[in-house]
């Protein structure tokens, strides 16, 4: 973010004239209506076993990509011709909570909140010269303290419970409020709620069984049956019979927009060439789409697992240009 090219908030007409073809559909409405969105960014991830890299190797290790998106957070800012009074969050949630139990680990410091300074344009920008680095640091340090007890002290992870309770907690309100008119301009501010789910895919719930899993067996049978049936749209094949999907979560994830990210497909071997079609991904990619939004979700991009951080960080962004 250049901070030099700040403006007060109050300036509108300036927002509306810095509307081009980067902004959403929302920004874009009739009637000399504006949406300035923030985005409240929760970083998930799934630390069973996949953490593992001896078990199972990934290009990039987690925490490289953590680190790599809490350090772009200040270019962030300014997405979407964002200017000032931005209120973006980031904060690592624990799929499992359980693991703060007993445990030294201090959310806090896992935590970037620009909200906090509200309206206090000054402030924000004092802390992003002068302390902001700081606390990119402290907060990739402590979610490397995580990765390195998590390996050593394995636990699931229930993916599924996630997004049907745990995630709650770590919502904000989503619904747009009024905070200027000038001009016949009316003004909304936004949070937009984006869950950063990184997980190999592969859900094997060891509570609960079929409409709770997505394991090798059920992938292994939904190849087995689209070989079967001669079909040739495999996305239609899955969508057309229940026996193949996850239960919809109980709770309605209308404001949760929901990037699932680091697929490893265990059905390439280890030169990344397929041994089996269709492949682990593009079956595990139409099921996890079908599941979340059938539970309410407006976005779900699914990506597998990147080879540079810099891929990354570019796929996320693009994620937040299209809410």
């Amino acid at each position: 973010m250049k901070v030099t090219n700040i403006l007060p908030l109050a300036i509108l007409p300036f927002f509306v004239a810095c509307m081009n073809d980067g902004s959403s559909k929302e920004e874009e409405l009739p009637n000399n209506r504006v949406t300035l969105k923030d985005y409240n960014i929760i970083i998930a991830p799934d630390l069973s076993n996949r953490i593992n890299m001896a078990l199972y190797p990934k290009p990039i290790h987690d925490t490289v990509l953590i680190s790599s998106l809490i350090g772009h957070s200040s270019d962030l800012l300014s997405l979407n011709t964002r200017r000032s009074g931005q209120a973006d969050i980031y904060k690592i949630d624990f799929i499992n909570r359980g693991i703060l139990n007993g445990t030294s680990f201090e959310p806090k410091k896992m935590t970037i909140d620009f909200s906090r300074f509200k309206n206090n344009q000054i402030d924000r920008v004092k802390y992003i010269r002068q302390g902001l680095k700081s606390d990119e640091q402290q907060f990739s340090d402590e979610v490397k303290r995580v990765y390195d007890y998590s390996l050593k002290n394995q636990t699931g992870a229930d993916v599924w419970n996630y997004f049907n309770e745990t995630v709650k907690s770590s919502l904000v309100d989503a619904s747009p409020k009024r905070i200027q008119s000038d001009n016949n301009i009316l003004v909304d501010k936004k949070n937009n709620n984006v869950v950063l789910l990184l997980t190999d895919g592969y859900l094997e719930n060891a509570n609960k069984g079929k409409g709770y899993r997505l394991d090798p067996a059920l992938i292994a049978k939904i190849r087995q049956d689209f070989k079967a049936s001669r079909k040739s749209d495999l996305a239609a094949f899955i969508k057309a019979d229940s026996a193949y999907a996850l239960n919809k979560t109980d709770f309605n994830l209308k404001d949760v927009n929901i990037f699932i990210a680091e697929l490893v497909d265990r059905s390439l071997d280890k030169y990344g060439v397929a041994k089996e079609q269709p492949t682990d991904f593009q079956i595990i990619k139409v099921v996890w789409e079908k599941w979340l939004k059938d539970s309410g979700s407006p976005n779900v991009k699914v990506v597998q697992a990147v080879n540079t951080k810099q891929e990354f960080y570019q796929e996320f962004e693009q994620f937040l240009k299209t809410l």
